[in-house]
């Protein structure tokens, strides 16, 4: 038996083994919740669809979805309705804080959706949340159609992103999951679904009906009301030269244009981003598909112990707060250790000259976060009678099924 044929056996054995260990937690998923009719998925809890959402985003697809969920908040800044808010408050279209606003709103979106519904921690971020958005929504600066576009995207592009960059499109379980996740979040920050009835599909009463009926909506909201303005123009550019503060300033504008690869003609129109070049519309979609097929077939599963984190489990002993585990510009609310500021990452992160944890001494919060007091340093310390209303309401009503 030669070399080659030893090799080719060997290689036919482990994708054959890859294979069947990818599969099979989706097939687990599929066998446990036994979705024979929408009867059936119908009967999923809140509780188990949020164990399903914390699979797909922690370990059957946590880049693709971490991915999806950071392009969702950027694509509201093509609305200019929503974008001339964020440049009215400077939060976002000012350098000095648009680090400090991005990190605050991803910490807050992955302790509502990484945690337990009925957990405190979920609890005190959609207060938190409600009482951020509430003064402008009372205000009619934020309308329900900005906030029912946003929990949209939250929704919907996960499941777009996973089918055309992921290794397996998602299940009807996985995707009914999130959207009964995501339409229990929506009622928690009392946002109206009026607008959905028109659409027939709203009258089921499951998760695949509401995002049915919510695709259509969205893209109606999209045609209608993402359209050029500067406003868009500036928030987006904050954002995106806040995502790409990490790496060297000779190769920020080529990161930039290679991202903007992945937003839709609309989207560049409206943001007032010119179009790639025609080589990085061929290049980064090779990538992906290499990338696709590379997991599906040679990379094994992600293992239980190895869940992708964004926050620790626990308060810190010595400041009572939580830590950040990962960050995209700056070290918001990271603890110093060996590892963050000498691990490989970092290594590469001190070669292009970005921010490490432990560095500008207190500037990034390293002594941690504390959930209620997320958001600008103004309202640090308010909110607390408005947050109580949501907590006692949420108390009441988390851990129903859908529609309960």
């Amino acid at each position: 038996m030669s070399w080659g044929n030893v090799l080719v056996g060997v290689v036919s054995i482990y994708v054959t083994v890859a294979h069947f260990l990818r599969y099979k937690r989706r097939n687990g998923i599929v066998r446990r919740y036994n979705p024979e009719s929408r009867q059936s998925l119908r009967a999923l809890s809140l509780m188990d669809a949020h164990a399903i959402v914390l699979d797909i985003a922690t370990l059957e697809f946590p880049s693709i979805f971490s991915g999806s969920i950071f392009f969702a908040l950027f694509k509201t800044f093509g609305i200019p309705s929503i974008s001339s808010v964020l440049t009215s408050t400077g939060q976002l279209s000012r350098s000095s804080t648009a680090s400090k606003r991005a990190a605050d709103t991803v910490i807050l979106i992955a302790e509502v959706v990484l945690n337990e519904p009925s957990s405190t921690r979920v609890i005190d971020g959609v207060a938190r949340m409600n009482y951020l958005h509430g003064r402008y929504r009372k205000s009619g600066k934020i309308t329900n159609n900005d906030m029912l576009y946003t929990l949209g995207l939250l929704a919907l592009e996960p499941i777009r992103w996973n089918a055309m960059y992921d290794w397996r499109l998602l299940t009807d379980v996985e995707r009914c999951a999130l959207g009964i996740f995501w339409k229990d979040m929506g009622e928690a920050m009392e946002i109206s679904y009026d607008q959905l009835h028109p659409y027939p599909s709203f009258e089921f009463d499951d998760g695949l009906a509401w995002l049915d009926a919510l695709q259509k909506w969205c893209d109606r909201y999209e045609q209608d009301h993402m359209v050029p303005a500067v406003s868009n123009k500036q928030v987006s550019k904050a954002a995106l030269n806040n995502a790409v503060f990490n790496i060297p300033i000779r190769l920020r504008e080529t990161a930039i244009r290679l991202v903007s690869v992945l937003f839709e003609p609309r989207l560049r129109r409206a943001m007032m981003i010119d179009d790639p070049p025609d080589l990085f519309t061929h290049l980064i979609p090779m990538i992906l598909d290499l990338r696709k097929w590379f997991v599906r077939y040679l990379s094994l599963p992600r293992p239980e112990w190895s869940r992708t984190q964004w926050f620790t489990d626990e308060k810190d002993i010595a400041t009572g707060r939580y830590h950040a585990l990962r960050y995209l510009s700056h070290p918001w609310y990271m603890k110093s250790s060996f590892s963050s500021r000498w691990g490989l990452s970092a290594l590469l992160t001190r070669l292009y000259g970005g921010v490490l944890p432990g560095d500008e001494g207190t500037k990034h919060h390293p002594d941690g976060y504390s959930i209620t007091e997320l958001g600008p340093a103004a309202l640090v310390g308010k909110g607390e009678k408005e947050m109580n209303v949501t907590r006692t309401e949420l108390t009441r009503r988390r851990g129903c099924p859908m529609g309960a």
